[in-house]
């Protein structure tokens, strides 16, 4: 091997080796995904967490598999953050997102019962992995901005209002094809969960959590079999902002149309529907 193919393969392995290290570091603010095609975004690393107790997984690792399923967009980061908080157990996922591994989340991609739940946006996988779950529901308007925010922006980022201007060949926009597509993927998600997964489902309502985030934090603890000291719930709430929840912008710039508000407000009722059906036959009220 002469000399130069010897320099071409050790500058390869070095740039590789580099290159390694920075996607590893891509913070909350890169759009990286390993569930959702985005567009490549680098972004400023944010300050690590501050958690109430020290992070651990649970053992043994022979407790049910409980799923966190949600819509992208719908609050999974923030809610596996409170619970982190409140526990101290590390919450795992499907994904392997390395932002957030290195920003509070040590165990992305841990799928067994070692961690409190496993975050999917998937729906009821057939193999039964999952033995319990949690649905996490957000307003399909403000769950599938937020998931087009990350696409562009990242776990924090707010998408620039020319994201929703672009424009594709068939001269509609980026935008309009994102939410054509991602309402149907929004209803056709709950409703898997909701009548297809034979397991013990909680269901928690974004809003409710942002409203009332003790008592519904406390709720889906009692579906964890989880009790935490009142020290440590004052500790998770006085913390619970996080580094984690997305600034606000644009306050003057609504990107949906009046069609869209039609379509969205039809999807959102046929899931609420199958909620009061799932209560009924279970049993239970949200």
């Amino acid at each position: 091997m002469t000399r130069k193919w010897i320099f071409l393969c050790a500058a390869v392995v070095v740039f590789m080796h580099f290159s390694i290290i920075i996607f590893m570091l891509s913070p909350l603010y890169s759009n990286r995904s390993f569930y959702r095609n985005s567009y490549v975004h680098l972004g400023l690393r944010q300050s690590s967490v501050s958690w109430c107790k020290e992070l651990q997984l649970r053992k043994p690792p022979s407790y049910n598999v409980v799923a966190l399923a949600s819509y992208p967009g719908s609050g999974n980061t923030w809610l596996r953050y409170l619970l982190q908080q409140a526990t101290g157990i590390m919450t795992g996922s499907i994904y392997m997102d390395y932002g957030l591994k290195v920003h509070g989340f040590p165990a992305e991609n841990v799928t067994n019962g070692s961690v409190l739940v496993v975050k999917t946006h998937e729906g009821p996988p057939p193999d039964k992995k999952f033995q319990a779950a949690v649905l996490l529901i957000r307003n399909p308007r403000d769950a599938i901005l937020a998931d087009f925010n990350r696409i562009h922006k990242g776990h924090i980022g707010t998408a620039p209002k020319s994201a929703f201007k672009r424009k594709t060949r068939d001269q509609k926009s980026d935008w309009t094809s994102y939410v054509d597509t991602e309402v149907m993927t929004w209803e056709s998600t709950h409703r898997l969960w909701l009548t297809r997964f034979s397991g013990p489902l909680h269901i928690v309502l974004y809003e409710r959590l942002v409203i009332d985030t003790r008592s519904t934090l406390i709720s889906v603890l009692d579906f964890l079999n989880q009790s935490v000291t009142e020290e440590a719930m004052d500790c998770a709430l006085a913390n619970k902002e996080g580094i984690y929840r997305r600034r606000k912008k644009h306050n003057d710039f609504d990107p949906f149309t009046p069609h869209m508000y039609a379509v969205l407000d039809t999807v959102r009722r046929r899931v609420a529907n199958l909620i009061v059906e799932y209560e009924k036959s279970h049993n239970q009220t949200y």
